[in-house]
């Protein structure tokens, strides 16, 4: 299987890159691509069979003012341009690596599931991988493509997700062997600790 990693250059990405690269050839996207570049994509989705997107979960943020609007740019106009180009090359699924902090604003109390709707803070960091979300989903319904979206906590914190279960759930996620009445979007926790790991089961 040839599978793309995007956001190779940061953490997550770096250690999917390294832990999926067992019996698969896999290609690290990083900042050296252009993702918002449709002919870029296109030639890096060439030939391959499944793409890892985790930029939404981690995008470089830069300083002053505009920050907040370039990772907001970066992040959904690229997940647009990947899903389009992953259509057209007959792509049959997207594993998109979202945060658990976009429910972080429910009560404590509650047990809060993969079904419910998220509430991003009105930051570029937050807002960004629910912009990825809401553009991966939309595109998923129609049906050309498939995409799991696992929402982690932060790498390797406290009561975030470990490198270990991240790892473990991609893997799950690529091979997932979808049911004919199951939707093209399904989305998954993945929580080592914390209030969110309990609640592991996909909608």
């Amino acid at each position: 299987m040839k599978l793309v990693v995007t956001g190779a250059d940061r953490p997550l990405g770096a250690l999917l890159c390294r832990g999926l690269a067992q019996g698969r050839e896999v290609v690290p996207a990083g900042a050296g691509v252009d993702l918002r570049s449709p002919e870029e994509v296109a030639a890096l989705l060439k030939g391959a069979q499944a793409l890892v997107h985790t930029l939404p979960y981690d995008p470089p943020m830069g300083r002053g003012i505009e920050a907040e609007g370039e990772v907001l740019d970066l992040v959904a106009r690229s997940t647009y341009v990947i899903a389009q180009a992953a259509c057209k090359a007959g792509i049959g699924r997207i594993v998109l690596i979202s945060q658990l902090s976009l429910l972080e604003a429910y009560p404590a109390e509650y047990e809060v599931g993969p079904d419910w709707e998220p509430r991003p803070r009105p930051e570029g960091l937050a807002l960004a991988p629910y912009m990825a979300e809401l553009t991966c989903r939309e595109i998923a319904r129609l049906g050309k493509l498939e995409v799991i979206c696992l929402r982690l906590g932060a790498l390797d914190a406290p009561e975030g997700t470990s490198g270990a279960d991240a790892l473990k759930a991609v893997e799950a996620a690529l091979v997932y062997e979808r049911k004919e009445r199951e939707y093209h979007w399904m989305v998954h926790h993945v929580a080592s600790a914390g209030r969110f790991a309990t609640r592991t089961e996909g909608n």
